[in-house]
């Protein structure tokens, strides 16, 4: 009797091997990066109101043969299996020796569901410029939904531009910073505006490009910047 059924047993093994391999292979695959990678920041939150927290990383590349590196942004839902990765993006592509110009990252966090970006760009003189992007999974698709901009220049002010891109609400502002000893720089007075400007659509991440992107409303005689 045994000898009769061991070749029905060879036969159900059969069957079950492929469906073992196509689960292995829908087994969600873990996130790393190599560990030469510089981590600039990170965060943990719900970013899609399912009630469980997802990761966001920033990390540094190696640099490349032209001494230039990648700075990552990597977006990671948390699994039974460890981290899967969800979504990344290049936020920049930077010199490996470039002092005393740099840009940094300030900080990251995700709050109410959006993800938070603060950045620092200081290209070298008088002028430092801060970022601030916050982003929303929303229509299956990673969206800009708010801003705010700051062009500084040491001994004269801030010119700092804010949107919200999903009322259409913006305000620039200027801030003297009161001028520095020994200039006789005139500065503007300090001012706020309020401008409605309607999106046709929403900034993806994916398609950003941090610092090149410009809004022009009629009556306003400021490049916005965000």
């Amino acid at each position: 009797m045994p000898l009769a059924h061991t070749p029905m047993k060879y036969f159900l093994l059969l069957l079950l091997l492929p469906l073992s391999a196509l689960t292995n292979a829908q087994a969600p695959a873990g996130f790393s990066v190599p560990k030469t990678y510089k981590k600039v920041a990170e965060a943990a939150g719900d970013l899609d109101k399912d009630g469980k927290d997802e990761q966001a990383m920033i990390y540094d590349t190696d640099p490349d043969k032209e001494d230039n590196f990648k700075r990552i942004l990597y977006i990671c839902r948390v699994t039974d299996a460890g981290l899967s990765l969800w979504t990344q993006k290049v936020l920049a592509i930077l010199p490996a020796h470039s002092m005393p110009q740099y840009t940094n990252v300030k900080d990251l966090k995700i709050n109410r569901n959006t993800l938070v970006l603060k950045q620092e760009e200081y290209p070298g003189g008088r002028n430092l410029t801060q970022y601030t992007h916050i982003f929303r999974f929303q229509d299956n698709g990673w969206y800009l939904i708010g801003s705010r901009t700051s062009l500084n220049t040491n001994c004269y002010g801030a010119q700092i531009s804010e949107i919200n891109f999903s009322t259409g609400d913006v305000v620039v502002s200027f801030v003297p910073d009161g001028g520095c000893d020994g200039e006789d720089n005139p500065q503007p007075k300090k001012s706020r505006k309020e401008y409605k400007y309607k999106f046709s659509k929403l900034p993806l991440l994916d398609s950003l490009d941090y610092g090149e992107n410009q809004l022009h409303i009629p009556g306003c005689k400021e490049t916005i910047y965000y």
